[in-house]
């Protein structure tokens, strides 16, 4: 809504809207030098062209948008983060415009765990940050195993096989083996 001014901002639940609304109500919100003015939508959602209602439902496949991936990101880095939040089973990485995943669970449980712990968290210290929204697809398709595409459920895919070898990248934040 550029055009009148006005933006909507979509929170995970109702509590963060109601933060932010109380906020607002004691302290002036500036965007771009200019103040704003806080208040509830009458909508509950944000519909963007192209969703349908349920394309943002809970799934069991996550996306993961990397921002800032100055270190390289494989399925074993993408693994050892995932997996303490619930088994993995699949994992594809996509690097045409920046560097997205999608990762399936065995559960649709283990990813809201893996959500909740990981979003916004950062995979190396001050990069690597992680975005992470639900899938449309409730399964992925893999074909071999190798940097970019692994399926945990049939080690005998051929590929090169996961190689852990030391590349100058630092070691992974702690924080994220929690969940």
């Amino acid at each position: 809504m550029p055009k009148k001014r006005q933006a909507l901002v979509e929170f995970e639940d109702i509590l963060g809207a109601c933060n932010a609304v109380n906020y607002a109500a004691d302290n002036q919100i500036y965007i771009a030098g200019h103040p704003a003015f806080v208040n509830y939508s009458t909508s509950q959602k944000i519909s963007r062209p192209g969703d349908s209602d349920d394309s943002r439902g809970v799934n069991n496949v996550l996306l993961f948008t990397i921002l800032n991936p100055i270190y390289s990101i494989t399925t074993d880095v993408l693994y050892t983060i995932c997996n303490p939040c619930g088994p993995v089973q699949r994992i594809v990485i996509f690097r045409k415009n920046g560097v997205q995943a999608m990762v399936e669970f065995d559960s649709v449980q283990s990813a809201q765990r893996a959500k909740a712990s990981l979003n916004g968290a950062d995979i190396y210290s001050g990069c690597c940050t992680l975005k992470i929204e639900y899938a449309k697809p409730t399964r992925l398709n893999v074909f071999k195993n190798d940097q970019d595409t692994w399926d945990y459920t049939n080690p005998n895919l051929s590929g090169q096989g996961s190689q852990c070898m030391f590349d100058g990248t630092p070691s992974f934040r702690t924080v994220l083996t929690h969940c």
